[in-house]
């Protein structure tokens, strides 16, 4: 008899134990999850981080200088390139390729292109034209748009590219002939300022002499200073850093060099140094805007 009361003791006991722990423990484990939660410091996994929206991206985007743009797309300022849409862009396929044709009409007539794409020779050429995006690697929010497009003649004698960004500045341009078309050609290169900042007819140039250039555009003053490059500059350029921002580009070694300093007077005070290079044969004609 008093070894069943003993059992039925354990028995109760064991029974009150449990309702109390399960009562007990949940509640225990809770408080210190929650504890956890607001002690400890975790990394947000990166699936849940998806970074700066297109939207966002644009508006930012429009905040950039066009120094800033253009050292976006150089890699003086780090960025990643990637194809885009053209949803991204100001201007469409249409509108990029009038704007080269035009620029390239005016870089003819200044000694820096060998021929003219001029609308009156509009129809012997197909063209197409790819849009990319240069995305700023630190805040991934900053972007700049330019176009790889290309020119080929009907009978396909001759062919032209050009890398450009939306305000019309060729960063690279490249012509192949199967003629001798480019034989007679010599690139007035004391003009490679032509190549930068470039608004056509709004444009007042106030100055413009072997080195020097300055012009004004909305109330801002912009000077350029051109030279030889030194040989100690030569030993630092690297046409092949081109293919940072030319898909399938391959480097050459340049006829000439020049070296381009380039100051702004404005309220945001910009200066840029950059080498517009040069190389001819024959049949071809190259080139190429390169970051110091």
């Amino acid at each position: 008899m008093k070894a069943q009361r003993v059992k039925n003791f354990i028995l109760v006991l064991s029974a009150l134990l449990i309702a109390v722990f399960s009562i007990w423990l949940p509640g225990f484990f809770m408080k210190k999850n929650i504890d956890a939660q607001f002690t400890d410091i975790k990394i947000v996994p990166g699936e849940y981080y998806s970074g700066p929206s297109e939207s966002i991206i644009k508006n930012a985007s429009k905040q950039l200088t066009y120094s800033q743009k253009i050292q976006l797309i150089l890699g003086m300022w780090e960025s990643t390139i990637t194809e885009t849409t053209e949803e991204a862009c100001n201007l469409s396929e249409f509108g990029i390729k009038t704007i080269v044709v035009n620029r390239i009409e005016d870089l003819h007539s200044r000694g820096l292109y060998p021929i003219t794409l001029s609308e009156g020779q509009n129809n012997w050429y197909t063209w197409n034209a790819t849009p990319y995006r240069a995305l700023d690697t630190t805040f991934n929010a900053y972007a700049a748009v330019y176009w790889d497009i290309t020119f080929t003649k009907f009978d396909n004698t001759e062919a032209h590219r050009f890398i450009v960004t939306e305000s019309g500045d060729i960063l690279y341009a490249e012509a192949n002939f199967t003629d001798d078309v480019a034989a007679e050609f010599e690139p007035k290169m004391t003009n490679c300022s032509y190549l930068f900042y470039y608004y056509g007819e709004f444009t007042t140039t106030l100055q413009n002499t072997e080195n020097l250039r300055v012009i004004t555009h909305d109330n801002v003053t912009t000077t350029y200073r051109i030279n030889s490059a030194t040989d100690a500059e030569l030993k630092k350029l690297d046409t092949g850093n081109a293919s940072s921002f030319i898909s399938y580009f391959k480097s050459f070694t340049p006829d000439n060099v020049f070296s381009i300093y380039q100051s702004s007077g404005s309220d945001n005070d910009t200066s840029m140094s950059f080498y517009a290079s040069f190389k001819k044969t024959d049949n071809s004609y190259q080139m190429l805007i390169l970051p110091k």
